[in-house]
């Protein structure tokens, strides 16, 4: 495409199969990217590196062989200088790559705080000193993400009720032996801190290791279910069912009968442990939480895609 046409022209792109309009104008935006190389004609040198990438087809439409479906958010960016991806967006690291293909300093430093959240030992520095920053950009911008990474956290709890002498106590206390934590080592450790108990679980390396042998300091279950809403984790799947069934401390209720007299046997069955034993059941809770990007960026100069000097907004 020549330099001499008019910015306002309708420029038709087919990326990877995927048909795209826009103004040539929204491609220019961002005068460090490779578009404008692309449509102004640029050096030769910058064509023979990029030719294996782009044509320009028999109808005009200039063909890219990337990623179809991940330049609409190219394109967004160039549109409104901001990145906005949904809670269900995976592709973080795929839609990374295509950034830096296209040269795209400025959105390169917005998806920072996804990237950090979805690889957190792969974070990138985001204020504009690190290697996603533009070098050649006028504009400054400063990111603070808190990176809370998303994940499932299950707890489970061995429990029964306290019974009296001969089991026969007027309120029936709840009683759990111990509340144990499954989940990735590292959001477990982030969720509750010093009240997780390590001991059982000697192999800490790794950030992506999952584990099943962590439990709390504490036993109780509301104040472990108020840190997770605290933490932002929902309830979405529980279950439950009987630990021991009709079984006495020592020896099954079936098997006593042929050597333990009625007196004996009701003695068992009204005493304490035997009730125990025989409310006694396992709970788990799964809990889930989707991963949070709560980054407030600041742009201060003269950013290539907005006319503002100085701005602040929430990703």
């Amino acid at each position: 495409m020549s330099s001499g046409r008019d910015d306002g022209e309708i420029v038709r792109l087919n990326v990877g199969g995927s048909l795209y309009t826009t103004c040539r104008k929204t491609l220019l935006k961002d005068p460090n990217s490779i578009f404008p190389q692309l449509l102004a004609g640029g050096d030769e040198n910058s064509a023979a590196r990029h030719e294996a990438y782009f044509a320009v087809l028999n109808d005009g439409t200039l063909f890219i062989d990337r990623d179809g479906p991940l330049f609409t958010y190219v394109l967004d960016y160039l549109r409104s200088g901001r990145l906005v991806l949904s809670d269900s967006f995976r592709d973080t690291a795929r839609l990374r790559e295509e950034i830096v293909f296209y040269q795209l300093n400025g959105m390169l430093r917005l998806i920072a705080p996804y990237y950090n959240i979805r690889y957190p030992n792969k974070a990138l520095l985001t204020n504009g000193t690190g290697s996603s920053a533009a070098s050649s950009t006028t504009a400054t911008t400063t990111t603070n993400p808190v990176t809370e990474s998303g994940g499932y956290i299950t707890l489970g709890y061995r429990g029964t009720f306290a019974f009296g002498r001969d089991g026969q106590a007027d309120v029936k206390f709840r009683k759990l032996h111990r509340i144990l934590v499954c989940g990735k080592a590292a959001l477990c450790r982030e969720v509750f801190g010093d009240t997780l108990n390590e001991s059982r679980d000697p192999d800490r390396e790794g950030i992506e290791r999952y584990t099943s042998r962590l439990y709390l300091k504490h036993q109780c279950l509301e104040k472990a279910c108020d840190t997770m809403t605290e933490k932002g984790f929902k309830l979405v799947a529980t279950c439950s069912s009987g630990a021991n069934g009709l079984a006495t401390p020592a020896h099954s209720l079936i098997a006593s009968q042929s050597t333990c007299s009625q007196q004996e046997l009701m003695n068992q069955r009204n005493s304490g442990d035997y009730e125990e034993q025989r409310w006694a059941h396992y709970t788990e809770y799964v809990f889930y939480r989707e991963p949070q990007v709560n980054a407030v960026c600041t742009i201060t100069g003269s950013h290539p895609l907005s006319p503002i000097t100085s701005s602040s907004f929430s990703i």
